[in-house]
């Protein structure tokens, strides 16, 4: 018996993957990877013959297997799979794989050390470039996936999962790690000024007992209880851990147990916050039961949600 403490099983690569280490491009602009050239070699003569000017895309799903610590969940996502017939290049050395922007996000959700990483070495890149840095000359780790590419009737399946892994007992800040990731922050820095007021952020629904968390300000938000069926529209210019302390009830709707914060673009003015409000309010009446409408809403208890709201 190994009675050491902490110790670490050998990593091992699965069966036909090959090793990716997790860099900023998977994250941030390009959202891609080039496809390693020994392992295109791989896929045989018979397959790589049939890839021609008229067969060089392919759209395809991408497999993804959230990382051990995260219970192994899976998720589909899009992809394309391309040839680039580059001067100079050879066919294997050209394989481009890219996806979209909701795969980066659950990679930045996944993998959070990686994705403050590599957000610190764009907003830096100046600065590392005159100290001669790479992107792994920060941070002192490499996380991995292994990916796999199988050839099936002339289409490409792909699967990503987990190689290696920062545990979240060694990563330093890990709840940072997880907050920086689920507001996207990189998504948000190389936007213009004129995307940034278009965009909102939406959260998912969260359970109350979350709400000490929230630390970000300027917010409509809506507090919601499944099982009575009743819903709060509401704004704040406070964090919502200042706004709903845990010690403190709710004025009108101390039965809420779960919430979802909309967060208003930072230029967002008082008044115009305060007149998104009203108008979900108004939204609300207009579909749910509430004591201060008398106009007769389009969805009843049965089929919809009692609006808690007690102001106009």
């Amino acid at each position: 018996m190994d009675k050491r403490t902490n110790r670490v099983q050998p990593i091992r690569l699965s069966q036909n993957f090959f090793p990716l280490d997790i860099h900023k491009s998977m994250f941030i602009n390009d959202l891609m990877i080039t496809i390693p050239q020994y392992y295109a070699k791989s896929w045989t003569e018979k397959v790589l013959k049939t890839h021609n000017s008229n067969n060089k895309s392919w759209e395809i799903n991408i497999n993804y297997e959230s990382p051990k610590e995260l219970k192994k969940i899976k998720h589909k996502f899009k992809g394309k799979l391309s040839l680039f017939f580059t001067k100079g290049r050879s066919q294997t050395s050209s394989y481009r794989l890219k996806w979209d922007n909701d795969f980066a996000v659950q990679l930045a959700k996944d993998y959070p050390k990686s994705f403050v990483r590599s957000l610190e070495f764009h907003i830096g890149d100046e600065y590392y470039k005159k100290q001669k840095f790479t992107e792994y000359d920060i941070g002192g780790f490499k996380e991995q996936l292994q990916v796999k590419i199988l050839w099936k009737k002339n289409k490409p399946e792909i699967t990503f999962k987990e190689f290696f892994r920062v545990r979240e007992a060694s990563q330093g800040f890990p709840k940072v790690f997880n907050e920086l990731s689920s507001y996207l922050i990189a998504d948000y820095l190389l936007s213009s000024k004129e995307e940034i007021l278009r965009r909102i952020q939406v959260s998912n629904w969260k359970s109350r007992d979350n709400i000490s968390k929230e630390i970000n300000e300027n917010n409509i938000y809506i507090l919601l209880n499944r099982e009575l069926k009743e819903v709060y529209f509401g704004e704040t210019k406070k964090s919502l851990s200042k706004r709903y302390p845990t010690t403190q009830k709710h004025h009108s709707f101390d039965e809420w147990t779960e919430y979802s914060i909309i967060q208003l673009p930072p230029e967002t003015s008082e008044h115009t916050r305060l007149l998104v409000e009203r108008i979900l309010i108004a939204v609300g009446s207009k579909l749910f039961p509430n004591i201060l409408y008398s106009d007769k809403p389009v969805l009843d208890l049965e089929n919809g949600l009692k609006l808690k709201n007690k102001k106009k």
